[in-house]
């Protein structure tokens, strides 16, 4: 009986901090599945906000498990439980940007950039309507131009600095403000007419 015990014991389901480490430790394929199925939701989620085609979204979630678990030994958190988890899914969701931004640039998606005015860069304060719900902003977003989306997308969502939008995007400081800009502008044009409320200006 007591045997029994222990080795139930032993069985137990692995969370996802004990699959990352099984799979930094040996590559272990029960690890690399119980990442997968725990963060695939997640991680397409992230690929749909910067590819319209949905075939093309869920080969962009398969290439950055890939490249996830080519580097999964370069992870490295101090952390545990809850914030372990939050650590490792933040770094997933780099790697699925920079596969997502790479598809996008071999595309030439993001090469149509408008010229930008001084104008525009002062007055880059642009204030989404409160009503605009996280649901309504995605439904919009691909009304957006490319450019203009990925920024949003970058800055607004993933969370990366004007500084790190434009290494990423190879553009300068100023377009990605002016463009992030432009993109808050047309949300909520878009937003208002979706609900029939007219614009105040």
């Amino acid at each position: 009986m007591s045997f029994n015990i222990r080795y139930s014991k032993r069985k137990h389901a692995l969370s996802l901090e004990d699959a990352v480490k099984g799979c930094v430790q040996n590559g272990d394929e029960r690890s690399k599945e119980l990442i997968y199925k725990s963060c695939y939701g997640y991680v397409r989620a992230i690929t749909m906000r910067y590819v319209k085609n949905e075939f093309d979204a869920e080969e962009l979630t398969n290439e950055s498990f890939i490249r996830a678990f080519s580097k999964i030994a370069t992870f490295n958190s101090g952390e545990s439980g809850d914030r372990f988890e939050k650590s490792f899914r933040a770094w997933l969701a780099r790697i699925a940007v920079n596969i997502s931004i790479d598809f996008l640039r071999a595309q030439k998606q993001l090469l149509a950039l408008d010229d930008v005015s001084e104008s525009e860069i002062e007055q880059q304060r642009v204030e989404v309507s409160g009503n605009l719900h996280v649901e309504d902003i995605m439904k919009l977003l691909f009304q957006l131009p490319e450019i203009q989306r990925t920024i949003f997308n970058l800055y607004e969502v993933e969370g990366y600095s004007h500084e790190e939008v434009s290494a990423l995007l190879a553009i300068p400081e100023s377009t990605s403000r002016t463009y992030l800009t432009r993109a808050k502008k047309k949300l909520r044009q878009l937003y208002l007419a979706s609900t029939n409320i007219t614009a105040r200006f």
